[in-house]
């Protein structure tokens, strides 16, 4: 995907309304009832033509997916810590894998009974492949080029990058799909898998 612009400090006041104006209309609510997850979701049924996920799921247009979304009351709580840059990314990667846990428990518990897969656009996906999710180009359009705007102004606010002087992470601010599938996110963190 094409170099895309980040938002001006001037109108980044605006993020965190429009934020909550999004976050109403698509329903988005964090995982954990007293909002102490790092994963916030909304179910949605899937539009596109039917994908093929990398353990052989698949994942067809009407079936419902789990769009998955960072919860940013989690990083204004995790902004009043002191920590260093390398730290806050260990503590990241972690909770988002205590949360793929608790996801995968209330799957088995037989919350989101219908779901094949869990899905995002984002800007962070250089850690995800390790929490199993698999990493697949976005469309070059404008829809997607207004989602990298809206998240990399997201990523300012809530200073989710200290240092972007390395050529890999300028890389890895290309805005990517993430698909991971049920039958994959039950094998690497059911129960079974402590």
């Amino acid at each position: 995907m094409a170099k895309h612009r980040t938002p001006p400090w001037f109108i980044l006041i605006f993020w965190p309304v429009v934020d909550k104006i999004l976050r109403a209309i698509y329903r988005i609510k964090p995982l954990k009832p007293d909002g102490s997850s790092i994963i916030s979701l909304d179910i949605r049924h899937y539009k596109g033509a039917t994908k093929i996920l990398n353990d052989g799921s698949k994942v067809k247009t009407g079936d419902k997916i789990i769009e998955i979304h960072l919860n940013n009351d989690w990083f204004k709580e995790s902004r009043k810590l002191p920590m260093k840059a390398p730290q806050s990314a260990w503590q990241i990667m972690s909770c988002l894998e205590q949360d793929l846990r608790f996801l995968a428990q209330q799957i088995m518990n037989g919350m989101f009974e219908d779901v094949v897969a869990l899905h995002a656009l984002t800007l962070l996906h250089a850690g995800t492949k390790r929490l199993g999710f698999q990493i697949e180009e976005v469309p070059d359009n404008l829809w997607n080029k207004g989602a990298h705007f809206y998240m990399a102004g997201l990523m300012q606010i809530y200073r989710l990058r200290a240092n972007d002087a390395s050529r890999n992470k300028r890389r890895s601010l290309e805005l990517k799909e993430v698909w991971l599938s049920k039958t994959a996110l039950l094998e690497k963190y059911g129960s079974r898998h402590p």
